[in-house]
């Protein structure tokens, strides 16, 4: 029991203080890590509509709290790109950087407005999009391609260690973690910020597929060497921590 107990530890308010009583970087004057991941310089970037909120089908706030469900039943219905537009950007879009990369204001919640994820979305059927994977950046509201690929379908479904449902969505988002964006301000706290985070976001996702008449299945059950390489990310300084697939529902 004294594992399990240590192993809880990490969710107290005063972990900190007795594993890492170290300053943070932030108060060692350490500069701010980047709020987003850069683009590589090869990468082709596109531009999301602008009018995203033009794809709302349901604007009753009551309606969408009581009726969001997970779903793993997907219509055979593309998504079109105002909707995955309208997903990401009520997600995770950079309304304001305040300072030197020092925060950043969201449509979820971050702890120090830190929001240390990454949104990776595995393309399988989004008008406008070829098949592939594809990755946000918040601060300019674009995609960058990583790697165009028509054979998603299985190394998604064996990302999520065999969740067949997972592989017949139209779009599967990974959440990948850059723990230091945190780190560098709140040191081991940082941990538990970001599993708090990773809550916000997951939580505005389901929303707004709802209001899209779509919805959404968090999977916490996940290959993470199998996910971290399908991505290209290195699996130490970014991982992924949460895989949600997304698609419309059937009628």
């Amino acid at each position: 029991m004294k594992d399990i107990h240590f192993n809880r530890s990490f969710m107290k308010a005063d972990y900190d203080s007795w594993v890492n009583p170290t300053p943070s970087d932030q108060v060692k004057g350490m500069p701010a890590p980047p709020l987003q991941r850069e683009p590589a310089p090869e990468s082709a970037l596109i531009s999301l509509p602008t009018e995203s909120r033009l794809a709302v089908k349901n604007n009753d706030f009551y309606e969408i709290l009581t009726q969001r469900r997970s779903l793993r039943q997907y219509a055979d219905t593309a998504l079109t790109l105002e909707e995955l537009s309208l997903l990401l950007e009520v997600t995770y879009r950079t309304q304001k950087i305040v300072g030197d990369n020092v925060a950043s204001f969201r449509p979820s919640p971050s702890g120090g407005a830190r929001h240390a994820l990454e949104i990776y979305i595995a393309v399988q059927n989004v008008e406008g999009l070829d098949p592939g994977i594809y990755h946000y950046l918040p601060l300019s509201h674009q995609l960058e391609c990583i790697t165009k690929a028509t054979d998603l379908e299985e190394q998604i479904i064996d990302s999520v260690y065999g969740q067949k449902f997972a592989g017949s969505a139209p779009a599967v988002f990974y959440w990948a973690a850059v723990p230091y964006r945190t780190e560098w301000r709140y040191g081991l706290k940082s941990h538990k910020v970001i599993l708090l985070d990773l809550g916000h976001v997951a939580e505005n996702l389901y929303l707004a597929c709802e209001a899209i008449d779509a919805g959404a299945c968090a999977i916490a059950s996940y290959n993470q060497e199998k996910c971290d390489r399908l991505l290209k990310i290195d699996g130490e300084d970014e991982f992924v921590a949460y895989v949600m697939p997304v698609g419309k529902k059937r009628v």
